[in-house]
């Protein structure tokens, strides 16, 4: 399955007899049906998604009407497409969000949320029991649950194992900064880098891929001048100046996996919709991401989904929702998107199986656990990012020094 480049980037209460229709037995734990359905006949929702590919947005639609089927009520999902965020924000200004809708954690949930516009799903016995603590903070908006989590993406080194085995090099992941180096110099020939990594300014992919390099050294992404960040802008003027990394990599975006998946470049930094393209003409593993400093621990970070609901003077069809949404969490609706869909499950149980069916994502499972969330930088983060564009590009084609370079974007 050949994913779009739009998949690459996002392109960003009840009376006291609802409250036991709410008791689930198909809630986040993943087991089947709910317990009952009293008080939900007769209620109809609308969901909404944003995710426009397919088997994706065909399996939203079954895993809900499933669920309305089972709560004993009727469901219309609907897929939006276009600028899904403005949609959603003229929908909570005419006071028309839909009764579920699909928010990523890093703008949607947190612009909503603000706004008083979602319910909070605590009220309905919706809990984040079986999530990571880095996972289970992502619906969580000022200490309330406002979004049940569902997937998450977070990104991993993929590497193509025929350049590998012609270069004579062992699949061994590179331990650090410098390993990592020394292997995509060893995997450079004439017709081939040893790895390509997006370095364009704007669309949000340099940011997105530079941003492991940086938590994995040490770094604060809301400090440019830290020290894992001079470390992390220092590993891609090595890799420039050592030949691994074309200097072109500059005017590179989310496409930069092209050169990858034609042979073009032995290694580059991907998400899990890697993990399910059947497009890719040759073998491939994954590895964790090096760290600054020999004994240290990768980091990544993670962006969420999550379903939330709106808040709705309709006490039932608010807790109908809520109901709705525990239903869709269900583990095995989580694994299905994930072996189907391409993004890694919210909940630990569905991961580990996700991994044992799907081995090479385990890199991208080993990350969820302590994985950094930009969505607390809040809208600070739209100017760092730019400010780290510029210190990469400063210090591999403009010749800067990696310190020299972030202090120029810094003010200092």
């Amino acid at each position: 399955m050949a994913l779009s480049s739009s998949r690459l980037r996002r392109l960003a209460l009840p009376t006291v007899g609802l409250v036991g229709a709410l008791t689930l037995a198909g809630c986040a734990g993943g087991q089947s049906a709910p317990a009952q359905t009293d008080g939900f006949q007769g209620v109809s929702l609308t969901v909404w998604n944003s995710i426009d590919f397919e088997p994706y947005q065909g399996l939203q639609k079954t895993y809900f009407e499933d669920c309305a089927s089972q709560l004993g009520i009727t469901v219309d999902v609907q897929t939006q497409s276009g600028d899904y965020t403005t949609k959603l924000l003229q929908a909570a200004g005419a006071k028309a969000l839909p009764d579920v809708a699909l928010l990523s954690t890093d703008t949607q949930l947190p612009q909503l949320a603000s706004q008083g516009v979602l319910a909070d799903l605590g009220q309905y016995d919706v809990s984040t029991d079986g999530l990571a603590e880095s996972v289970a903070g992502l619906g969580d908006y000022d200490g309330t649950l406002y979004g049940l989590p569902v997937q998450v993406e977070d990104y991993a080194i993929f590497y193509n194992k025929a350049a590998f085995a012609a270069a004579g090099v062992s699949e061994t992941a590179p331990k650090t900064f410098d390993d990592l180096v020394k292997l995509a110099g060893s995997l450079t020939t004439a017709n081939q880098k040893g790895i390509i990594l997006p370095g364009i300014g704007g669309d949000g992919s340099t940011a997105t891929y530079f941003l492991p390099f940086l938590l994995s050294a040490g770094g604060d992404p809301a400090d440019p001048t830290s020290q894992g960040a001079v470390d992390s802008v220092d590993l891609y003027k090595k890799l420039v100046a050592n030949g691994s990394l074309s200097p072109e990599f500059v005017n590179q975006g989310w496409k930069s996996i092209d050169q990858w998946t034609s042979g073009a470049a032995a290694m580059t930094v991907s998400g899990p919709w890697n993990l399910v393209d059947t497009s890719i003409p040759f073998e491939y593993g994954t590895f964790p991401f090096p760290t600054a400093k020999a004994g240290e621990s990768p980091r990544a970070n993670l962006l969420g989904y999550v379903y939330g609901v709106a808040a709705n003077a309709d006490q039932q069809k608010e807790a109908a929702a809520a109901a709705l949404v525990k239903c869709r969490a269900s583990e095995d609706n989580q694994v299905d998107t994930a072996k189907k869909g391409g993004y890694i499950p919210a909940l630990t149980s569905a991961q580990a199986t996700f991994v044992e069916q799907v081995p090479a994502a385990a890199p991208f499972v080993d990350a969820v656990d302590g994985a950094y969330n930009t969505a607390q930088l809040g809208t600070e983060w739209n100017t760092l990012q730019q400010k780290y564009v510029d210190a990469i590009q400063s210090a591999t084609v403009g010749g800067e020094s990696a310190e020299a370079a972030l202090k120029q974007v810094a003010g200092q």
